[in-house]
């Protein structure tokens, strides 16, 4: 009787609830056979208000007591969890690890049991042990992805490669467009001695049609100096997205890093029709046609570019190069009158270039005005009342700029 009214008394003065949770059976693992025992609820509950107040010691010294009462079954979801933690904030890893090993024998399915006994393990650089926890999340909840990257992350640090491929792909299963789980398999693949654009080869070839994973290892490719394989994969993204504007762009720039200028010029051709507005491709199909010697329809594109571009400083100084390529394959030795007033012409665009600020014109610029252009001793045979002209001849004939005199 004297046991009964110190329980009751205590129930007042703390004024205390029970946890709701299931009664458990009345079997003499959960209720107390010790003389000095209290009921199961009202230990819990006192251990719980220290939880709650974050006194760690009162609610380990409480969930102790609670335990040794053999009330571990009232309610082992949290009795473990938070006296493991209770544990942890006093920096007493160890006591937190046995912890949660009995609390697992009552549950061996709790995620987040296992996920805090995995992550403690780690503190205690208890990899083996760590590495278990976390496998057994996963043979729960294989696609559980944050269990996947912290997995990933153990297996890295610890420098083991070939597990952490295992698990980058289980991850990349369930979250394919994951960057980061793509990025570690390269520096995982990178550390095996394998080619890192093979990550992205094997993501693309399992779906060819999705277009950024193409795009994602044409990049891949790049990095590898792989040229003849950037253009395999583009012409088969081409058939997924005829006009995709970054594949052709892609695909014409391969062409002509190989060499394969008249490839790269129907390429090209196609982009430009699909983005007209891009000044750059009308640039670089003048360059491919300078190089053709097509110099009229060079001029064409390079006066498209500098249209478009809102007469920007390299749309300008593309065309001053058109004219002193002309310049350059009509002249001879010595220059005649019409030579140096279509090298003036090309001097007058880059002037212009590196007025606008485009810095590689000005040493054209120079070059181009200190030897080529006309002086006033040319203009001293002309005809006194010719005040500027055009360019005339079988190769300049085309060009509608003029010069003006110089007295």
């Amino acid at each position: 009787m004297k046991i009964k009214l110190i329980i009751m008394s205590i129930i007042v003065i703390f004024g205390c609830v029970p946890p709701s949770t299931e009664s458990p059976s009345a079997d003499t693992d959960v209720y107390a056979t010790l003389e000095d025992c209290v009921p199961c609820p009202l230990l819990l509950n006192f251990a719980s208000s220290n939880y709650q107040n974050r006194d760690w010691r009162g609610a380990i010294n409480n969930y102790d007591q609670l335990l040794k009462c053999n009330c571990g079954k009232v309610d082992p979801e949290n009795t473990f969890k938070y006296m493991a933690y209770s544990y942890q904030q006093l920096g007493l890893y160890d006591s937190a690890a046995y912890i949660f090993k009995q609390g697992l024998k009552y549950t061996p399915e709790d995620i987040d049991l296992l996920k805090m006994a995995g992550e403690n393990s780690g503190r205690l650089d208890n990899y083996d042990d760590q590495i278990y926890y976390f496998d057994k999340i996963l043979s729960f909840e294989e696609n559980n992805l944050e269990i996947l990257e912290l997995l990933s992350n153990v297996y890295r640090d610890r420098e083991l490669y070939e597990e952490q491929v295992d698990i980058l792909n289980l991850w990349l299963k369930y979250e394919p467009t994951s960057k980061n789980a793509n990025a570690e398999k390269k520096a995982a693949f990178a550390a095996l001695g394998k080619d890192e654009s093979d990550v992205d080869r094997e993501r693309w070839e399992s779906e060819t049609s999705n277009i950024q994973y193409g795009l994602d290892y044409i990049r891949s490719l790049q990095d590898a100096g792989n040229i003849e394989k950037i253009i395999e994969v583009c012409k088969e993204l081409l058939v997924y997205e005829k006009y995709n504007t970054i594949i052709l762009r892609n695909l014409g720039d391969s062409y002509l890093n190989l060499y394969k200028e008249d490839e790269a010029l129907d390429t090209y051709n196609t982009l430009a029709q699909v983005d007209p507005t891009n000044y750059d491709v009308a640039i670089d199909i003048s360059k491919i046609l300078i190089n053709k010697e097509k110099y009229p329809e060079a001029l064409d594109w390079a006066d498209k570019a500098v249209s478009v571009s809102g007469k920007n400083g390299k749309s300008i100084y593309q065309r001053a190069e058109v004219y002193f390529a002309v310049a350059e394959s009509c002249s001879g030795n010595p220059l005649t009158f019409w030579d140096k007033v279509v090298y003036e012409v090309s001097w007058e665009d880059y002037k212009s270039a590196s007025n606008k600020g485009y810095s590689r014109a000005k040493s054209r610029r120079d070059f181009v005005g200190n030897n080529f252009i006309t002086t006033s001793a040319d203009w001293f045979m002309r005809p006194d009342g010719e005040k500027e002209v055009v360019p005339i001849g079988e190769c300049y004939s085309w060009i509608n700029k003029s010069v003006k005199r110089k007295n």
